[in-house]
Parts: C-alpha cells; structure tokens; sequence
C-alpha cells in the first residue's frame, strides 16, 4: 500500500512540474513574440500553442507556437515560433507588405 502511495505523489508532482513548464514556456513565448513583432514594426494579433512534444535531455520540451500578425492593418499573416525547453527560438514568417512610416502603428 505504501508503495502506491509514494508512486501516485511521484506521478502527482511529475504532472504539476510539467504543466508549470508548458505554462512558463508559453509566457516565455508570447513575450519573445512581441518583442519580435515591436522590432519589425508588426501588430501581434493573436497568439496559440499549436503543438509540443517531450524529448530526452534539459531542453525536454519542445513546442510550436503559431500567431497572425499585420504590418498594415489590413491584411493579416500567420508565423510559427518554435521553442527548445526555453531557449533557441526560431521564428518563421511569411512573406509580407511592408508599409511607410506615415502608415506605421505608432
């Protein structure tokens, strides 16, 4: 019986440390993202999780992350940010208008 136990408390706390890391991942990459959109002059429209997967070793969450943004308020495009643990982001956009600065969001 108590072996049970001390299993399901493992299990318990394997299951809220992973969770507290896909949370912290995804602030991490929300974050990233904006400051990449306020670098290239982008409006960040909407941000999602769309996929993570579990590898072996420090940086063992590796998740996908998609977001639309706009660069001249009329269209829109969709880019993917993908994260290794919380370090080495990849950011991949779309081809997209660039706009003057007279039509810039600022």
């Amino acid at each position: 019986m108590i072996i049970w136990d001390l299993l399901f408390i493992l299990l318990m706390v394997l299951a809220g440390t992973t969770i507290w890391k896909l949370r912290q991942q995804s602030e991490l990459a929300k974050k990233i993202t904006e400051m990449h959109c306020q670098k290239l002059d982008l409006q960040l429209l909407s941000f999602s999780r769309s996929r993570f997967n579990f590898k072996l070793g420090s940086d063992f969450l590796q998740a996908n992350f998609v977001f639309e943004f706009s660069s001249d308020g009329d269209n829109n495009y969709q880019g993917t940010l993908t994260l290794n643990g919380l370090v080495k982001p990849r950011f991949q956009l779309p081809a997209y208008r660039v706009v003057d600065e007279q039509q810039s969001f600022h």
